[in-house]
Parts: C-alpha cells; sequence; structure tokens
C-alpha cells in the first residue's frame, strides 16, 4: 500500500512540474505575440467552477457550494473548501 502511495505522489509531482514548464512556455508565447492573458484565466476559472457551486454562492450558501464541489469533483472536504473559499473571495462572494 505505502509503495503505491509513493508511486502515486512521484507521479503527482512529475505531472505539477510537467503542468508548471507548460504554463510557462504559454506565459511566454502569449507575451512574445503581444497576447494578455488575463481574460483568458478569468474565463477559464470561471468555466471550471461548477454551475451548482455558483449558484450556491450566490444565494450565500457557503456550506452547500462546498458539498456541491466535492459532488462535482470527487474531492475532499479540505481542498473542497480551499477552492470555493477562494472562488468566493476572488469575486466578492463570501459573506
Amino acid at each position: 500500500m505505502f509503495g503505491s502511495t509513493a508511486r502515486l505522489e512521484s507521479q503527482i509531482a512529475q505531472l505539477q512540474r510537467r503542468l508548471s514548464q507548460q504554463e510557462q512556455m504559454l506565459q511566454l508565447l502569449a507575451q512574445r505575440a503581444g497576447v494578455d492573458l488575463g481574460p483568458l484565466a478569468v474565463q477559464a476559472e470561471e468555466a471550471s467552477m461548477p454551475s451548482a457551486v455558483r449558484t450556491e454562492l450566490e444565494r450565500g450558501n457557503l456550506i452547500a457550494a462546498i458539498k456541491e464541489y466535492r459532488t462535482a469533483t470527487g474531492t475532499g472536504l479540505a481542498e473542497a473548501k480551499r477552492a470555493v473559499e477562494a472562488y468566493a473571495d476572488s469575486r466578492g462572494l463570501r459573506r
């Protein structure tokens, strides 16, 4: 069991490094092309948050929003809480 956990953690770390490299490459290409990625990043973040979560946040239901996020993504409570709170804070939806 522990061996497989270590292997998965190694694979996750490798994927995170590759993603970081790709993000840097995209930023460099956009900079060279004179493209502002800011609006695209906002659109991508908006699209990545499930609509049920956005609806619950707009209603002021943080706990329900976290529950919806967990259902939609399969994440644990702590990760879901961080993601939903960060999203809500960035949009002034947290009361």
